[in-house]
């Protein structure tokens, strides 16, 4: 996590969350958030691939140039990305676990002109509890990573994915639901994913090593 929002956010809710899988909506201060709060947005999860924007930030609404509520959130990434993220989202709500991500947007103006350049942006994804104990709110923060760079007044639009990261948080609850998602992780608390892209085709790349071990090579072999 680069920006000092998104670590303090994340510090927050996981102090509120203690030994669960997720924090209660109704937990969440938002007095505790007050340097934050403008820059977050929260999502209903309405269906099985839909996420709508419940609440946004004043910073949220400004940044993105009209009212996101009751909006779809994929509808504002690119079309090769809304997949990637569908996934993400789908293990964020039904295992609980975190997610953080980078992107860029492309820039325009209150006329909607374009504007040279992109903004680098990191998204901060925390599972919420709200009816019963299933997790059917999520609490996000997006923030530019380099705010001085911005023209003054430029808007967001068409928001790009970069990378992809799931975060689970060191927690008995976490390694119990987590294995459903992920494969020997390389750290027991984060596992990292890469974004390649090649043509019209994106793949997520998980950094590990080769088994070399002769049960390894078998394996392949009847591969």
């Amino acid at each position: 996590m680069h920006h000092p929002a998104t670590q303090a956010l994340f510090a927050y809710w996981n102090e509120i969350r203690r030994d669960r899988v997720a924090p209660r909506r109704l937990e969440i201060e938002p007095a505790r958030i007050s340097e934050q709060l403008l820059d977050t947005f929260i999502l209903e999860r309405t269906g099985t691939s839909a996420f709508r924007f419940r609440l946004t930030g004043t910073r949220v609404t400004t940044r993105f140039g009209l009212d996101l509520r009751a909006q779809d959130f994929l509808s504002c990434w690119t079309d090769g990305d809304r997949a990637m993220l569908e996934h993400h989202l789908a293990a964020i709500t039904d295992l609980g676990r975190a997610g953080l991500f980078t992107g860029e947007a492309r820039l325009i103006a209150p006329d909607s002109s374009p504007l040279p350049g992109v903004c680098a942006f990191e998204l901060l994804i925390l599972p919420l509890a709200h009816t019963g104990e299933s997790i059917d709110r999520l609490l996000c923060l997006i923030v530019p990573l380099d705010e001085d760079t911005l023209p003054a007044h430029a808007k967001f639009q068409g928001l790009r994915l970069s990378a992809a990261q799931a975060i689970w948080p060191d927690s008995e609850l976490y390694q119990a639901h987590g294995d459903a998602d992920r494969q020997s992780p390389l750290n027991p608390r984060v596992r990292m994913a890469r974004i390649v892209r090649q043509g019209r085709r994106q793949f997520r790349v998980y950094d590990g090593g080769l088994d070399t071990s002769a049960a390894g090579l078998d394996a392949r072999e009847r591969l």
